[in-house]
């Protein structure tokens, strides 16, 4: 049975890599052409393009993982079906029930091997990317929104006009209120850095308020007390997909316990802990398409259905995800129904083929 695993999961996992090779270079090539539209702005150049779209891979290749496995284990097993070396393997005995079960192994492997891509590889190389971009096209500043970021600390409410690519802080507005949600003290920062412990701003004009006077001050620089430090800072400039579940986690919590909402966090980071059993689902529902399809049916027809399983799959979990959101379901509920529904799906139809 040994070798029957080892040579059913480096069947799947081959044509998985193969599919994803194929795909990303696809991927890879249309992120290049969309990169080079920003050749000539400010100091990005034709290399720049090139290296943008390199870091950039990781994170699609998180993106494709699911679908890729999908039309990996139809296509890896059917040829094993159109060769018949799937009858042969029952013949001698081997129950279709410890067949599927050897390819589930190759799924624990590759949902690893996701779960470690989207922990601990995209985050770094995606902020490596935006940092590259922003540098190369904004100068030092990355470009956040059309105003700036707000951040609330309890009755502090900060606005960060900018963000330099070594997490310096340009202009800072910071707003602190009395409990009756007055405003207490009113502090500009022309900005601020990260000593490695403490914020530091500099350049301050600092204006205190009360029902009789304000009185108004400057300082060279001071101590900024406050939960933000540079993790966080990552969190906030960083498209939310691209995080680690870590960081979403600690972010959402952040959210919490100053009363905002949180949800979206929430919903990201859920499916981040269930996307590797997104590899699960896809690998069981091709199951029953290899072994109820004729010896005869051609490579074509299964990737036709492969990619049309792999597409709806995608856009019902965007589906599921929006409707959690819009009508405030749980997060963990909306991130897992469609994978979830998919498992069970592949498993009735299993248990029919047994």
């Amino acid at each position: 049975m040994y070798i029957l695993d080892r040579y059913l999961i480096k069947t799947v996992l081959g044509s998985t890599f193969l599919f994803l090779f194929i795909i990303l270079a696809l991927y890879g090539f249309i992120a290049l052409a969309d990169a080079f539209k920003y050749v000539g702005k400010g100091n990005f150049g034709i290399s720049d393009a090139f290296y943008y779209t390199a870091m950039t891979m990781p994170r699609r290749l998180y993106q494709l993982m699911p679908f890729s496995v999908l039309l990996g284990a139809m296509m890896g097993l059917g040829a094993l079906n159109s060769n018949s070396e799937l009858v042969a393997i029952r013949a001698a005995g081997v129950a279709t029930g410890r067949i599927v079960f050897s390819t589930m192994k190759a799924a624990v492997l590759l949902g690893l091997f996701m779960f470690g891509i989207g922990e601990y590889v995209v985050p770094v190389t995606e902020s490596i990317a935006q940092n590259h971009w922003t540098v190369k096209t904004h100068g030092a500043t990355s470009v956040i929104s059309d105003d700036a970021v707000w951040v609330k600390d309890q009755k502090t409410f900060t606005k960060i006009h900018s963000i330099t690519a070594d997490n310096s802080f340009g202009k800072v507005s910071i707003y602190t209120f009395n409990d009756d949600n007055t405003l207490k003290v009113s502090t500009l920062a022309q900005s601020a850095h990260y000593n490695g412990k403490d914020w530091i701003l500099k350049n301050i004009r600092q204006s205190f308020i009360s029902d009789e006077k304000v009185v108004t001050n400057t300082l060279k620089q001071a101590r900024w007390p406050t939960l933000l430090d540079l993790e966080l800072v990552d969190v906030i400039i960083t498209k939310l997909e691209f995080l680690s579940a870590s960081g979403i986690y600690r972010y959402a919590n952040y959210l919490d316990s100053n009363n905002l909402d949180s949800s979206q966090y929430w919903l990201i980071f859920w499916s981040k802990l269930i996307s590797p059993l997104s590899i699960a689902a896809m690998l069981l529902i091709a199951v029953p398409f290899v072994f109820n399809t004729s010896r005869t049916n051609n490579a074509g027809n299964r990737l036709m259905i492969g990619v049309l399983i792999g597409v709806s799959f995608t856009i019902a979990n965007k589906i599921a995800a929006q409707f959690g959101l819009v009508y405030n379901f749980s997060p963990i509920f909306s991130a897992s129904v469609v994978t979830l529904l998919t498992l069970v799906t592949a498993s009735l139809l299993i248990r029919r083929m047994l």
